[in-house]
């Protein structure tokens, strides 16, 4: 898959864990990038941490370690962080925590809801990477975004 890092108007925090996956990724540069710029934190797990029972319980799950380091920050930060994530064995495992989720889907609908991209940018680009593999429930963020935006 073929997709670049965006940037929304909100601090993102990623786990090593979860950088490993990305600089294996097609598009290392954009995350490190973003790094550079300070609009993204990297986040430890440290060996003696509630984090890091969490992270085993969740790989002798069979979780990966990004899913498994991310829901492991999110459970143990007093459940203020959200957890972006397209998996939903991981989703449903950190939502189970008491853990806020959300996926590509619902960023991009929120992002046409606050005007950030219009309704076609963000379904133009929802359709390019359905067609590049992406798994959506929907092509279309018109019912979402204007939900979202009557929430406000």
């Amino acid at each position: 898959r073929d997709f670049n890092v965006a940037r929304i108007e909100r601090y993102l925090v990623l786990t090593r864990e979860v950088l490993a996956e990305a600089e294996r990724g097609p598009h290392p540069e954009a995350i490190r990038r973003a790094i550079e710029e300070g609009w993204v934190e990297l986040r430890r797990i440290y060996v003696e941490s509630e984090e890091h029972g969490i992270f085993l319980e969740l790989r002798d799950r069979g979780f990966g370690s990004g899913e498994a380091s991310s829901i492991a920050a999110a459970s143990s930060e007093d459940k203020r962080w959200v957890f972006v994530s397209d998996d939903l064995d991981a989703r449903r495992e950190a939502s189970r925590r008491g853990v806020g989720v959300v996926g590509t889907y619902g960023i991009l609908a929120r992002e046409v809801a606050e005007g950030k991209m219009s309704l076609e940018e963000g379904n133009g680009l929802l359709r390019r990477m359905i067609a590049s593999g992406f798994r959506s429930h929907s092509d279309d963020l018109r019912e979402e975004s204007e939900r979202l935006r009557s929430r406000r």
